[in-house]
This record gives C-alpha cells, structure tokens and sequence, in this order.
C-alpha cells in the first residue's frame, strides 16, 4: 500500500510541474507590458487664495515627481468629487509653471486639456514636454465663479510618459470655500 501511495504522489508532483510550466510559458506569451512610476509623484498641495462664493477663483494643484519616480510625468487627470463637480472652470485660462503654487515659474506648454464625453466634469492635462523626475509643476485652473461655501475634494491621478502607462492616484486636494 505504501508503494502505491508514493508512486500516486510522484505522479501527481508530476502533472502538477508540468501544468505549472504550462501556465508559466502561456503567461510569456500573452504577457502585456504596462508602464507605471518606480515612485509615485506626490500631490503636494492645492490651494487657492480665492475662497469667497460666487467670486472668481484660481485653484491651484502642485505635483512634485521625486528624483527616483523612474518615468517623466506627461498627464494629471483632475477629478472633481461630489459637489466640486458643480464647478464650472474656464479651461482656456488654465497655466502651467515649474515650481510651486505662487512661484511664477518658467510657463509649459499643453498638447492637450479638457474631459472625455462620458466623464466631462473631470480634467485631463496633457503637457507638451514631460514633467522630467526631480521637477515640481503647478497646474492653476480658473473658475468662473466660485461655489457656495464649503469643502470641495479633487482627486488627482498622474500618468508616466508612455502609451500604455498605468495612472497613479496621488490623493484628493481640498479647496475650502468661506461663506459672508
């Protein structure tokens, strides 16, 4: 009995190495490549100087790509949650500077800057020349007019500078709206 037992788990350690082989060489061939950052930019700040209802303002989004991110950064996708939605932004006033919300850095270039049919209140900024690792960028959008009072949240999500690059979620900016 013993003999049969030992023989029975030989054969299946058998069939079990010759299906995990299998597997293997089948995930080689269907293997897609995907792009992401080896580090996550970072969603540094949003802030805006402009809280007061039904006023103008400029919202001003920093995205800080760390020296060892391993990818240039070539798009943010700005999200607006809830009642941030609500918002209505003036993309043709949207700026793009190096350096941080008030710097008044070198200005950059877009390809391209809007929302997809289907999602239209979120933002996609596509800039002209990758933002390099190591660099600081500021995206300023304008609004209109301001909401009502209260706190408004944006997700943000970066995307490297490759066709087939994975978009990383930096986080939710929070822009707080002061009532009279």
């Amino acid at each position: 009995m013993k003999r049969i037992v030992n023989t029975l788990s030989i054969s299946a350690l058998s069939v079990l190495s010759a299906v995990a082989l299998n597997v293997s060489a089948r995930a080689e061939t269907f293997d897609i490549a995907e792009v992401s950052f080896d580090h996550s930019p970072h969603l540094a700040e949003v802030t805006t100087m402009d809280q007061t209802p039904f006023q103008g303002g400029r919202y001003h989004f920093v995205i800080h790509v760390p020296d060892h991110a391993g990818e240039a950064l070539k798009a943010i996708l700005i999200a607006p949650q809830d009642r941030a939605a609500q918002i209505d932004f003036d993309l043709n006033a949207t700026t793009v500077h190096r350096g941080g919300a008030y710097a008044n850095g070198e200005r950059l270039n877009l390809v391209s800057l809007g929302g997809e049919a289907e999602n239209s209140e979120e933002i996609w900024v596509v800039f002209d020349q990758p933002v390099a690792p190591g660099e600081t960028v500021t995206v300023t959008l304008e609004t209109t007019s301001n909401p009502t009072d209260g706190v408004y949240l944006f997700g943000v999500t970066a995307y490297p500078d490759e066709d087939d690059g994975v978009g990383q979620f930096l986080g939710y900016g929070r822009i707080q709206i002061y009532g009279y």
